[in-house]
């Protein structure tokens, strides 16, 4: 009995995971080649959204390796063009970046 039960787990947590690789990604992070960020050795980061419906995005930014206090929220429309959220170096020389902390569809 144990072990059909065990199977009927595993079964479940296969199945799921495989729907979590088949979902789409909706939202993203993309590098661009502007001059300005390229003059400091960096490459601009902007938001990109792929989505057929309005998206609320959460994202987190990182300075110096470290997170900081900046969390920010975008809602993004179909269509709407790639938001600019800065470059990847700083004119200081310093690496930043931004994740991802949670997309969702508008309600």
């Amino acid at each position: 009995m144990r072990f059909y039960l065990f199977a009927a787990l595993l079964s479940s947590t296969l199945n799921l995971q495989a729907a979590e690789l088949t979902t789409e990604i909706k939202v993203s992070l993309v590098e661009d080649d502007s001059s300005e960020c390229l003059a400091n050795d960096g490459k601009l980061i902007l938001l990109k959204s792929d989505a057929s419906e309005t998206m609320v995005v959460w994202l987190d930014r990182w300075f110096m390796g470290m997170q900081t206090a900046d969390h920010t929220k975008h809602v993004i429309q179909p269509g709407d063009e790639p938001i600019a959220l800065g470059c990847s170096v700083t004119r200081d020389k310093e690496k930043q970046g931004w994740t991802i902390a949670s997309t969702s569809p508008q309600p």
